[in-house]
């Protein structure tokens, strides 16, 4: 699955958050673009918070002070499944319900019922996941439609006949929790991934003045 979690591909989308919300074009000290969105990942719940433990999502997202910032974040709470949001460090996180026509394709993801969820579900997913693969939306297809290439795959890798099974792992709700742990670790990679980007601007940046 990579860096985003299964809660940003498949439940995420059930939110109704439209994923063109959080895109921006943040630049840094160089005028250099640092990042061009402001989602990070996506949780079931947080362990830090005692309530919405059932059908919400927990959206990470950086909190930078960039000019549009203040415009995402009332966009952000305009939503009418907007439930709560506070700061983490140099990071905010945003709670949504998740939208009462989607909770029943929400309980069968949930079952690893992939292939059984509605066609509306499906197109929200396939129009606003959250996916670290760059063939993601063939992918996801083809777990929505359980796949014979996607099966055929996952038994060479397992050496076992999946039978009629699904083509993809269940969500396992202990593996999408908020934590102290996960945060830290979140923090580190964006902070490594920030790092990268002032390094390439400034050697980038001579060149561009020499018109190179």
């Amino acid at each position: 699955m990579g860096w985003y979690t299964k809660t940003a591909t498949f439940l995420f989308p059930l939110t109704g958050v439209p994923k063109s919300i959080f895109s921006c074009n943040v630049k840094n000290t160089f005028n250099s673009s640092m990042f061009f969105t402001r989602f990070c990942n996506a949780y079931m719940t947080d362990s830090r918070v005692k309530h919405y433990k059932e059908n919400h999502v927990f959206i990470v997202a950086r909190a930078y002070r960039d000019r549009d910032f203040d415009s995402f974040y009332d966009t952000m709470l305009s939503l009418d499944n907007y439930k709560d949001d506070y700061e983490d460090g140099e990071y905010i996180v945003f709670i949504y319900e998740i939208l009462p026509e989607y909770l029943p394709d929400y309980q069968l993801l949930l079952q690893g019922k992939y292939s059984e969820i509605s066609s509306a579900a499906e197109r929200v997913i396939l129009s606003n996941y959250f996916f670290s693969n760059a063939t993601a939306h063939t992918i996801l297809r083809n777990v929505f439609n359980k796949s014979y290439e996607l099966k055929d795959l996952w038994e060479k890798r397992l050496n076992a006949n999946l039978n009629d099974q699904e083509v993809w792992g269940i969500i396992e709700p202990e593996k999408e929790e908020l934590c102290d742990k996960v945060m830290n670790g979140l923090e580190k990679h964006f902070r490594e991934e920030d790092k990268k980007s002032i390094h390439k601007s400034r050697i980038l940046k001579p060149n561009e003045e020499f018109g190179i």
